[in-house]
């Protein structure tokens, strides 16, 4: 039985060339995990140029990757500098192939070093087996539940923040194992901690909201602003998720229900503490709320937490199966006017 090839980590590889000065004259950047991607790949280019030298740093971005460009780019000799860097970020050469790019891959000049940074690689493209033998392949994939709970530990420790370990646990529980996402909650949660320097469960149940409810609430705004292209984009999110469609409408009539009692409120001269009170919101996302609240008369939330009560009736007694209900329920929630 052949012995199966050790996959070098990748973030390793990083620091060990930049401590060392050394670099490879290509790196490819790929994997799931795009927060650690981006983290590194931000570290590797500002120990190889100054990010703000136009002379000798130029990123070409998605479908403005033009290959011609990018070989005239990197055969050009750096401007009173020891090296060009050449970043392109998400190409989609790795996934349908450039021949340009491949010859360009085999002939890199020895004062650049290029970089792609790739959402997706197919590893059996030529363009792939090419940037595997001219250079580096790193592929960033999500960390093991173990190491995200010890990073999200430093994480609170680095701002002298005291995290209970059931918070920890809770938090992962409900954001699941997206970096950025777990980031950005414990960013929030570092921020609502300031006086106490402690973060408990009952903090992460009260501010820490679950990556499907937070594409409901983020769908919600946008069809309050009418942008119809922006919901239907984050309920495409929603089913990628695969959450199931009973609580998708759960969820969706929930946060009608909250923004019906806020406009009520707000009718009745209450203040943010006092609706914040009523609905049970915790007063940290308060304020989103009645803002998306401000753009809908009473008369309209009314009807459109109606309409959620009625797709629920419609599932319930088989008049219509739940995806269907909650499509429909969607774009009548989009003609009631904000």
């Amino acid at each position: 039985m052949a012995e199966k090839k050790k996959v070098k980590d990748p973030i390793k590889i990083i620091n060990e060339d930049i401590k060392s000065g050394e670099f490879a004259r290509l790196y490819l950047f790929c994997g799931e995990e795009e927060y650690l991607k981006r983290q590194f790949l931000k570290n590797l280019t500002e120990a190889l140029v100054d990010p703000s030298d136009s002379m000798n740093y130029a990123v070409f971005k998605t479908d403005a990757a033009k290959a011609d460009d990018i070989v005239q780019t990197c055969q050009s000799l750096p401007f009173f500098a020891d090296r060009r860097v050449c970043l392109v970020d998400d190409s989609g050469f790795f996934k349908k192939g450039n021949e340009t790019v491949e010859k360009l891959l085999e002939e890199l000049p020895d004062t650049t070093v290029l970089i792609f940074c790739e959402r997706e690689v197919d590893k059996r493209t030529k363009i792939y087996k090419a940037a595997d033998k001219a250079g580096k392949v790193l592929s960033f994939e999500t960390p093991s539940e173990g190491d995200l709970i010890n990073w999200i530990r430093k994480l609170f420790k680095d701002e002298d923040v005291t995290c209970d370990d059931t918070a920890v646990f809770t938090l992962l529980s409900a954001v699941g194992h997206n970096m950025t996402a777990l980031r950005n909650e414990v960013d929030k949660l570092i921020g609502y901690s300031m006086e106490t320097k402690r973060i408990s469960e009952a903090d992460v149940h009260a501010l820490c909201i679950s990556q499907a409810e937070n594409k409901i609430f983020e769908m919600i705004d946008a069809i309050s602003e009418r942008n119809s292209k922006k919901a239907l984009s984050l309920y495409a999110d929603l089913l990628s998720l695969r959450e199931p469609m009973m609580r998708i409408l759960y969820l969706i009539t929930r946060q009608y229900r909250i923004l019906e009692e806020a406009r009520f409120a707000l009718g009745t001269g209450a203040d943010k503490a006092q609706i914040a009170k009523l609905t049970g919101v915790n007063s940290y996302y308060m304020g989103k709320y009645i803002s998306i609240a401000n753009r809908y008369t009473e008369k309209e939330l009314i009807a459109a937490f109606d309409r959620c009560q009625q797709a629920d009736n419609n599932i319930k007694t088989g008049r219509e199966k739940d995806q269907l209900a909650v499509e429909l329920l969607i774009m009548d929630l989009m003609g009631i006017s904000g």
